[in-house]
This record gives C-alpha cells, sequence and structure tokens, in this order.
C-alpha cells in the first residue's frame, strides 16, 4: 500500500491563475516575464550586431587570403640565393678578367714595366 507522500508527490499542481486576481504571486510573475523579454530583446541586439561583426571579419579575412597569395606570388618570383651569388661571382670573374688584360695590354704597349 502506497504511503501518503508517495500520493502527494504524484498529484499535479494546481493550475496558475490567470492574471488580474489581485495576489502578489501574479505581479511577481509578471515582473519577472517583463525582465526576461528586456533580456531576451538585449540578447537579440547582441546577436543582430555579432552577426554585422562575423561578416565584416569573414570580408576582412577574404582580403587577407589575397593579401598573402600576393605576397607568396611576389616572392616565389625573386631571385634565389645561388642565382645572386652566381652573379656576384660572374661579375667578379669578368673584373679580374678586364683588369688582367689591361695590365697586359699596359705592358704590351710599354706603359707598365715588365
Amino acid at each position: 500500500m502506497p504511503d501518503e507522500s508517495s500520493q502527494q508527490a504524484a498529484r499535479p499542481a494546481p493550475p496558475l491563475q490567470p492574471p488580474g486576481s489581485g495576489s502578489t504571486f501574479d505581479a511577481m510573475i509578471e515582473a519577472r516575464v517583463a525582465r526576461l523579454e528586456a533580456d531576451v530583446a538585449h540578447i537579440r541586439s547582441d546577436i543582430t550586431e555579432m552577426k554585422s561583426v562575423i561578416k565584416d571579419a569573414g570580408r576582412d579575412l577574404s582580403d587577407l587570403k589575397v593579401g598573402h597569395a600576393t605576397v607568396v606570388e611576389r616572392i616565389a618570383h625573386l631571385p634565389s640565393k645561388g642565382y645572386i651569388g652566381w652573379w656576384i661571382s660572374g661579375g667578379l670573374a669578368v673584373t679580374v678578367a678586364v683588369l688582367t688584360i689591361m695590365s697586359r695590354l699596359g705592358w704590351l704597349v710599354g706603359t707598365t714595366p715588365k
């Protein structure tokens, strides 16, 4: 046989009375609902603002991707260290060759001693 406390727990609570009965309970509920409605309005405005910020961030990210691709492409066309080294070595070799030839020519012409 079920005890009395379990029977009371199984019974549903009485339904809420419609507003306007004049009790303080109704005024408290109405105040809480009004506060919740105001909070929801703030949440909606915050979400709307967040959506616009996210859209702007997406556009900025797209611009950043394009800029990054441009920089990568320009870097790919820069000369490498090896390429620069070969040109410097070649320039030095040509300079030494020209100086050697000039000194030989001076010796042949007789402007420099043997």
